[in-house]
């Protein structure tokens, strides 16, 4: 095996692969990257027990390739070898003394390989049902679902985020039962129908190697497993078997009063009211609709002291004084993932959950659950 390939390139797609290492592995080989050179591309792949992903490298100028061969290297040090390498080319020759020597500028390394036998097999046929979505998209439907999704292992199906096709409506929803998250979006085209579960870790990586771009991703979705096809790279991710609660009686309708906030400063709000929260068990604040219309924000914490601000907001339909409390860190990510600089929070009552909405943030809603204290 040997070939030269520009640095840049290199780094690109090793970025994208290492993606899929297992950081704490059984074997050693699972947080090796595969390398195999054929005759006219490379193919690098790595894999974990939850994705695997695979880089094509089509030789150009940038790349020649001399020698065929297969190659399992540990792909911490690869990645770090071609990061802190300031060379415009990386030579990767394997010897048959099962050494490869990596050349890089005036730095000459070599690496032992892992056992390429031990690699797991890795299947990325595509032999389901096909959806395509341009990358922005997808990156926007990530960025508003994933951090909705649980975090719990006895909770698996709602570690995922369920995606359910009707016509030529997507329709996504994640939820831990405190927050939820659903969003839609119309397409010119009808899908074929579809619901599936996607595990929420997966769909945050692939967001981590997604280009914010009009690209087109291929979505090929089989009974068990998913895989993902943009620029040179495939990415699989298994699928949560199970069915997805149905959360619509949940979402509320009728309100008795919608508050509009500047995002930024009920952000910081929050942020100051929060202070003096140091666990995540105890991270409730308070909200309370005052008769002047004004919001107050508190929290308490019995060693450290208390918090209290006022904020006052843009607009409120009824000032109906009331009082609820919820766990802040939900309501900071559920505003974080809006795209509108004015949130709108409609409240159905004290112990009822509330539903947050943004102008700009069309067909897409938050509900978050009051705590009972």
């Amino acid at each position: 095996m040997k070939f030269t390939i520009n640095r840049d390139l290199f780094l690109s797609n090793l970025n994208d692969v290492s993606k899929a290492m297992s950081n704490k592995p059984q074997q050693p080989v699972s947080s090796g990257i595969k390398i195999e050179v054929k005759r006219d591309s490379i193919f690098m792949s790595a894999t974990n027990a939850e994705i695997a992903i695979q880089a094509i490298i089509p030789v150009t100028s940038q790349l020649v390739i001399e020698e065929e061969g297969v190659v399992v290297l540990p792909g911490k040090y690869l990645l770090d070898i071609v990061k802190k390498s300031e060379a415009k080319d990386i030579l990767v020759t394997r010897f048959e003394s099962n050494v490869v020597k990596i050349v890089a500028g005036r730095s000459e390394i070599t690496m032992n390989p892992l056992d390429v036998e031990a690699f797991p097999f890795i299947n990325f046929d595509r032999n389901g049902v096909e959806l395509s979505i341009d990358a922005l998209n997808l990156k926007q439907i990530i960025k508003k679902t994933v951090f909705a999704a649980s975090t719990q292992n006895e909770q698996l199906i709602l570690m995922g985020v369920n995606v359910v096709t009707d016509g030529n409506k997507l329709e996504v929803v994640a939820t831990d039962t405190r927050v939820l998250v659903k969003k839609h979006l119309i397409f010119p085209t009808e899908f074929e129908k579809i619901s599936v579960i996607f595990p929420s870790k997966s769909l945050d990586d692939l967001n981590k190697i997604l280009d914010d771009s009009e690209e087109i991703v291929n979505i090929n979705i089989s009974s068990t497993k998913a895989v993902f096809s943009f620029k040179n790279i495939s990415f699989r991710t298994r699928l949560i078997k199970g069915a997805f609660p149905n959360v619509d009686p949940i979402i509320p309708h009728e309100f008795i009063t919608k508050i509009k906030f500047n995002k930024q400063d009920l952000m910081a709000t929050i942020e100051r009211a929060s202070l003096f929260i140091t666990q995540a068990d105890e991270n409730i604040i308070k909200f309370a609709l005052n008769k002047d219309g004004n919001v107050l924000i508190s929290s308490i914490n019995n060693q450290i002291g208390s918090v209290e601000e006022i904020i006052k907001p843009i607009s409120c339909t009824d000032i109906v004084p009331f009082q609820t409390s919820f766990g802040y860190v939900y309501l900071l990510n559920a505003i974080k993932a809006l795209d509108s600089n004015e949130v709108t929070i409609s409240f159905a009552g004290e112990i009822r959950p509330f539903v947050l909405t943004g102008e700009y943030d069309i067909n897409y809603i938050q509900l978050i659950v009051p705590v009972k204290i």
